[in-house]
C-alpha cells in the first residue's frame, strides 16, 4: 500500500509531449473533491449500469480515503495522470480484468449528468506497458465536436496508474505518449533512475502484494468520464485553478 505522499511523488515532475507540465493537484484540492471527479462521481447515471466502471469508477471514494494522486496538464488536449493504491478489495490486476470483461456489452452506453444526457461509444485499444496488466479504451462522445477521450490503465501489484488524453483527433502517437507516461511512473515505483526521492524506493518492497479496492477500479475512468461529461473544457478549466 502506498501513502498519498508516495503516490504524489510517483506522478510528480512529468510532462506531456507538448512540453506542458502535469501539475499535481494539492492534497486539499483532491480531498475536497477536485471538480474533475465531482462532476460525475456523485451525479452521473450510466445506462447500462454495468458500464459505470468504464464510464466513471470510484475515484471519489478513494479520494476521501486519501490514497490517490492526480496531475493535470493544460492545453488543447488536456492530459491527466493518476496513481492509486488501496489495501482492500481485489488487486489492481483483477480490477482491470473485470473492467475489460465488460467491454463487449459497453461498446455503447449513455451518461446523464448535470442535466445533460449524451451517448458514448467506447472501444478497447491494444495498449502495452511495463505493468502486469494494461487496459486501454478510446471513447467518443456524441455531439457536434465528437470529443474523444483516450485512457490507458496499468496495474502492478497494489498500484493502479492511469493516463488520459482528450481531444477531437486521437491516434497511435497519443497512445504511445500515454504508455510512456505510465512506464515512467512504473520505473519510479521500482526505484529506477526516473526519481531522486527515497520514498519511491522504500515503497517498492510492498509492490508484490496487490490490491486497490474495486472502487479504485479506475481512477482512470473517473477522471476520464468527468472529462467526457463536460468536454475538455472542464478538465482544462479545472486544472488552472487547481494548480495555482
Amino acid at each position: 500500500m502506498y501513502s498519498e505522499d508516495e503516490l504524489r511523488n510517483l506522478i510528480s515532475g512529468m510532462k506531456d509531449d507538448d512540453g506542458n507540465e502535469l501539475k499535481l493537484y494539492s492534497k486539499d484540492q483532491v480531498a475536497q473533491g477536485s471538480n474533475i471527479a465531482n462532476l460525475l462521481m456523485s451525479a452521473a447515471t450510466v445506462d447500462p449500469k454495468d458500464c459505470k466502471d468504464i464510464a466513471t469508477a470510484g475515484l471519489l471514494d478513494k479520494v476521501e480515503n486519501g490514497d490517490v494522486a492526480v496531475a493535470l496538464s493544460e492545453g488543447q488536449q488536456p492530459r491527466s495522470l493518476s496513481a492509486q493504491s488501496g489495501s482492500g478489495g481485489p488487486d489492481a490486476v483483477k480490477t482491470l480484468s473485470d473492467i475489460s470483461g465488460k467491454m463487449d456489452q459497453c461498446a455503447k452506453f449513455s451518461v446523464s449528468a448535470l442535466g445533460q444526457k449524451y451517448d458514448v461509444s467506447s472501444q478497447e485499444l491494444k495498449a502495452d506497458t511495463d505493468a502486469e496488466k494494461t487496459f486501454a479504451t478510446v471513447s467518443t462522445r456524441s455531439g457536434d465536436n465528437q470529443q474523444k477521450l483516450m485512457q490507458v490503465s496499468a496495474a502492478k501489484g497494489r498500484l493502479l496508474v492511469v493516463a488520459t488524453k482528450s481531444g477531437t483527433d486521437l491516434g497511435d502517437t497519443d497512445q504511445k505518449e500515454l504508455e510512456g507516461l505510465i512506464n515512467d511512473v512504473l520505473k519510479k515505483a521500482e526505484g529506477g533512475s526516473a526519481t531522486s526521492s527515497p520514498s519511491s524506493t522504500s515503497s517498492s518492497g510492498s509492490m508484490g502484494t496487490s490490491s486497490p479496492s474495486s472502487s479504485s477500479s479506475s481512477t482512470a475512468s473517473s477522471t476520464s468520464s468527468a472529462t467526457m461529461s463536460s468536454g475538455s473544457g472542464a478538465s482544462s478549466s479545472a486544472s488552472p485553478t487547481a494548480s495555482r
